[in-house]
């Protein structure tokens, strides 16, 4: 079929055609919001050094083993969990995504972190599942937010609709 418009790709097609288009671009935008959110977790674990100044508890030098996560691990403290959790919020409430991947994806530098020096450093993070469970409670705070945050927004919709 031709296309009418160039720059509106989904002119000229046919019904169901054009719901598939927006139905892919529509999981598109969400793949790339979980990829800001990545990067947003990145910048809250970040902000929190920047807030509340690092916090280095271990004698670790760069090049040793342990170093990025050692170093993010103590650096995750109550503060970071409350970003964590106004984050989640934030995302609950515009964005409407998954809790839980919102969670996990908020705090992926964990265990990305942990798998890179797992591969660098052999014999270190032999114990990787355990470690993901670990991670996995760091995610809890952002998790709940984004429920709460999913609540506010079903309490404000009733009310709107009322």
């Amino acid at each position: 079929m031709v296309q009418l418009y160039p720059e509106l790709p989904f002119i000229g097609l046919s019904t169901g055609q054009t719901k598939f288009y927006i139905k892919k671009n529509r999981t598109m935008a969400k793949g790339l919001k979980y990829m800001v959110l990545i990067i947003v977790g990145v910048g809250l674990i970040i902000l929190s050094n920047l807030l509340f100044g690092p916090r280095i508890i271990s004698k670790t030098k760069p090049g040793d083993e342990y170093y990025f996560s050692s170093l993010l691990s103590n650096n995750f403290r109550y503060a970071t969990t409350l970003l964590f959790f106004s984050s989640g919020i934030v995302v609950g409430y515009f964005w409407r995504l998954s809790p839980w991947l919102t969670g996990l994806c908020l705090i992926a530098i964990f265990p990305l972190t942990s798998v890179v020096e797992g591969t660098i450093y052999k014999g270190s993070h032999n114990l990787i599942p355990f470690e993901f469970i670990i991670h996995f409670l760091f995610a809890l705070p952002a998790v709940i937010g984004v429920y709460v945050g999913k609540f506010i927004l079903n309490k404000k919709t009733r009310l709107e609709n009322k």
